[in-house]
């Protein structure tokens, strides 16, 4: 008999559980160290908004960097950059506010809020007791987001994990997805894990957007229901500008189109 859908979830995560970082007791000089994985330099996406790939083992990873209208920093998804990559970072504002995400993507929290201890750490509300094992949380995303303009999306057939944010840009708007859309490209792969794509290849993860096969099985809670979420995110934001994923190629043309697309992907 398989597992219902919460046990493959909770199986899922006490996986992901194993990578955490060393308990913080040095100089953050020293434990930053420990943290810093091959990356890309910052690529800006639009005025005011960037992002970053790193590679952990063999899984692309994005961080998005969000200039806020009082010129300091909002961070998605925080990735441990080296000292170069900090300092053009720090070009761009002060880092003020740090979100993280869901119960996955904090493996660099702790340090981030070590280096800046001026940094806001929020989360989304389901994550805060998971976000908490590893860093103090300073705020719900849910209630310090929306006075700054931005709208969190509560993804819909989806088992409560992350939110979706959708950030004003000068251009339109900017949709930061996580865990439950993937956009591994051939290129993408190419470029960043040449030798190891293979494996994201075997998990079905790779080579299209949309939830991955994994997702589906971990994360899917009603197929219908989040395939209608996903064509009404795209019908209600018109000036859609950008997409970005934690795991894969940001999206810059043709925003609501791909959208359904990878709603057309659950059919």
């Amino acid at each position: 008999m398989l597992p219902d859908k919460k046990t493959a979830s909770e199986w899922f995560y006490a996986f992901f559980s194993f990578f955490q970082p060393r308990s913080v007791q040095r100089s953050w000089e020293e434990e930053w160290g420990d943290h810093v994985f091959p990356h890309s330099e910052i690529q800006k996406l639009a005025p005011n908004l960037w992002h970053v790939t790193g590679v952990l083992g063999f899984t692309p990873r994005e961080m998005v960097i969000y200039r806020l209208p009082d010129g300091e920093l909002l961070i998605h998804s925080a990735i441990a950059l080296n000292e170069a990559g900090m300092a053009a970072l720090e070009s761009l504002g002060t880092p003020t506010l740090m979100i993280v995400p869901n119960r996955i993507h904090r493996l660099d929290a702790a340090v981030y809020k070590q280096r800046y201890p001026q940094l806001q750490v929020i989360t989304p509300q389901v994550a805060k007791p998971y976000v908490e094992e590893i860093v103090a949380v300073d705020g719900i995303a849910e209630e310090i987001l929306p006075p700054l303009g931005i709208i969190c999306h509560h993804p819909e057939g989806i088992r409560p994990q992350e939110l979706v944010f959708e950030l004003p840009l000068s251009t339109g708007k900017a949709l930061i997805f996580t865990d439950i859309l993937f956009n591994l490209t051939e290129s993408y792969l190419q470029q960043y894990v040449p030798d190891r794509q293979f494996i994201l290849h075997w998990l079905g993860a790779a080579g299209y957007f949309g939830i991955t096969a994994l997702g589906k099985r971990v994360f899917l809670t009603d197929q219908p229901t989040y395939q209608q979420w996903l064509l009404t995110l795209a019908d209600c934001i018109p000036s859609l500008q950008i997409i970005s994923v934690a795991h894969g190629e940001p999206i810059t043309e043709n925003c609501s189109q791909r959208l359904r697309e990878a709603a057309a992907r659950l059919s």
